[in-house]
């Protein structure tokens, strides 16, 4: 879901409000294809087909370690904040190499189901995924918008230096467009019932990445095949005296 504020695309170089990635053995997956459905012009559903897994490349050639060592670098980064710097060298020197991410077709591993509803200046989110193939272990669900837009942090009341790569969120922190006077926030996060979940917000912007938002990651039941549920909230809010609101 792309975000428009004054008539401006804001999502940039996000994935927008309400994506999906799966962590299996085999890698990280991603949605290519999907509906959608526009019951009002604020109710929007879309279905997505988790279709296409990450692999790495060196000069157009898919390569299977560099992907398991990618993968696993990509799993401290987000594990260890403190490491981000001195990881944050890597992308520099992927580029030197000429590797580069590529998506490769696959039947479907999981499908899954987004409700957003606008409340206000606020986006309501509600989703449900569910495996076609055992072996999902993490899901990610993103909302990134542009970091050129969203440059600072927010709390308190006062703008803050933007968080780093990735890191676990602390409830009351925004990011914040300041040419905007626009806040960006996530709230009300319910996982389903055993549904392990945690809320990370990061900020990244280079000549590869250019994002900043709010991720879930959720657990998965015993039952790897069983629906995964949860719901969010996506706040905006303007500065007092700006003009105008979030659209």
């Amino acid at each position: 879901m792309l975000v428009l504020i004054r008539g401006s695309n804001v999502s940039g170089e996000g994935m927008g409000i309400g994506a999906v990635a799966l962590e299996c053995r085999e890698g990280f997956f991603f949605a290519k294809n999907c509906s959608t459905m526009v019951f009002s012009p604020h109710l929007v559903r879309k279905i997505f087909q988790v279709d296409s897994r990450m692999s790495w490349e060196r000069k157009g050639i898919p390569t299977v370690p560099l992907t398991r060592v990618l993968d696993l670098v990509s799993d401290i980064y987000m594990k260890m904040p403190f490491l981000q710097p001195l990881l944050a060298v890597s992308s520099p020197v992927r580029t030197a190499l000429g590797i580069t991410p590529s998506f490769e077709p696959v039947p479907p591993i999981a499908e899954a189901r987004f409700m957003y509803r606008r409340e206000g200046d606020t986006i309501e989110v509600s989703c449900t995924i569910t495996p076609r193939e055992p072996g999902i272990t993490r899901i990610f669900l993103l909302n990134e918008l542009a970091a050129d837009s969203f440059t600072r942090g927010f709390h308190d009341g006062n703008p803050t230096p933007p968080p780093t790569g990735w890191q676990e969120h602390v409830p009351g922190h925004d990011l914040y467009d300041p040419v905007r006077g626009i806040r960006f926030g996530i709230s009300s996060v319910a996982p389903g019932e055993r549904i392990p979940g945690k809320v990370f917000w990061g900020r990244e912007h280079t000549k590869e990445l250019c994002w900043a938002g709010f991720g879930i990651e959720l657990g998965t039941p015993g039952d790897a095949q069983e629906p995964v549920s949860c719901s969010y909230s996506i706040p905006f809010s303007v500065d007092p005296g700006d003009g105008g609101a979030a659209k």
